[in-house]
């Protein structure tokens, strides 16, 4: 029996069409399970293993959500420290500073491209600035960018990229989204740690006050 020259050439796109949709999808079950190890590893650890006074570690979670919400990627750990300084040594007013570098890494080599496009997108539309720079261009851009072999090169090229050619759209677009997140990721923070450190407490046969006595340490 011989079957029609077309229906084989459907047959074969269908199949080249299923393969390439398999490999698409495995590829994004690598990508998320990869950015899963990263969230436990880089967020979720530092946040639970610290010793901090819970205030601490809310509002380390609060700047460093801050931080890793602006279009600053390259120097978000410095911008940390900074505010750190200030906040130890001249507000007196500390907070764990591990964490909030940790944070910054909701931004990284896997996020950052999507990220960013929503604050361009969201602040094109705040300052109605007209239509946004499409998606396929500003990923383009970024790669060519992160390809530079100098890191410093890269960092000065992406700030100039994200802050001069793109400006206000990126930081207003950027701070919408960075000051709820740190306002959420403080009292979060605050709620989950809490009721971690409660049933450890519970655990260890303690009140949770006792257990604070012993275990906490300021930093």
């Amino acid at each position: 029996m011989r079957f029609p020259l077309n229906s084989c050439r459907k047959a074969r796109r269908c199949h080249r069409r299923n393969r390439g949709l398999r490999c698409r999808t495995k590829a994004s079950g690598e990508m998320l399970k990869h950015l899963r190890v990263l969230i436990h590893e880089r967020i979720m650890l530092p946040i639970t293993a610290s010793n901090a006074p819970v205030a601490q570690l809310s509002w380390g979670v609060a700047v460093g959500m801050f931080v890793g919400l602006t279009p600053t990627m390259g120097v978000q750990m410095y911008l940390a420290a900074m505010i750190w300084a200030v906040s130890r040594y001249i507000l007196q007013f500390p907070f764990n500073l591990p964490v909030a570098v940790a944070l910054v890494w909701i931004t990284n080599p896997i996020t950052v491209v999507p990220i960013y496009y929503v604050f361009l997108a969201t602040g094109s539309l705040l300052l109605q600035n007209g239509e946004a720079l499409n998606y396929a261009h500003f990923a383009e851009s970024f790669g060519r960018i992160a390809a530079l072999e100098s890191a410093w090169d890269s960092i000065v090229e992406g700030t100039r990229f994200l802050l001069v050619d793109l400006g206000w759209p990126m930081v207003v677009g950027g701070l919408a989204y960075a000051i709820p997140g740190a306002i959420l990721g403080y009292f979060l923070t605050f709620r989950f740690v809490t009721r971690h450190r409660r049933q450890k407490a519970a655990a260890a046969n303690m009140g949770y006050e006792q257990w604070q006595a012993i275990n906490e340490v300021m930093h």
